[in-house]
């Protein structure tokens, strides 16, 4: 667990909760819970207990179990979005949700490539015309319909 990896770091540069919570500009409380996995810490916190205890983000997550080999696909295969190709809309909301410094880091000389589970939640943003959305509305008015008259049916 991340809590436990922030523990391990924080006690190894000999600081107490109290004084990695002020470093990272957080509550102790707050560090507390996490350490202890009461609370799961939000990658805005998680960014600053990194920098408080020196380190990269990747660094405070477990690493995973090894994966079988997997197929991979070659650079050209994998789709790849940047924040500024982005619709404005879409792009705003990302920001106000704390994701406006999205970018890739590149491995240094030497370092080799570690498997990393990332989820991500893919966002549409759609209008009052968009098909999809219409499609979507006159299905939910056909279930009203059809859950009525089952009603009626069952009287």
């Amino acid at each position: 667990m991340i809590g436990e990896e922030i523990r391990r770091r924080r006690r190894e540069k000999g600081l107490t909760v109290a004084q990695l919570a002020k470093n990272a500009g957080m509550a102790q409380s707050a560090v507390s819970q996490i350490e202890t996995g009461k609370r799961s810490p939000h990658s805005a916190s998680v960014i600053k207990l990194a920098a408080a205890l020196e380190c990269e983000v990747a660094q405070l997550y477990p690493k995973a179990p090894s994966q079988p080999s997997l197929e991979w696909l070659s650079d050209e295969e994998i789709p790849t979005s940047r924040l500024e190709d982005l619709p404005e809309e879409a792009r705003a909301q990302l920001e106000k949700r704390g994701f406006s410094d999205l970018y890739f880091v590149p491995l240094e000389e030497g370092e080799e490539e570690e498997a990393v589970t990332i989820r991500i939640n893919w966002v549409r943003l759609m209008d009052d015309h968009d098909r999809l959305l219409q499609k979507v509305r006159e299905l939910e008015r056909q279930n009203a319909d059809l859950t009525e008259r089952l009603a009626k049916a069952r009287r």
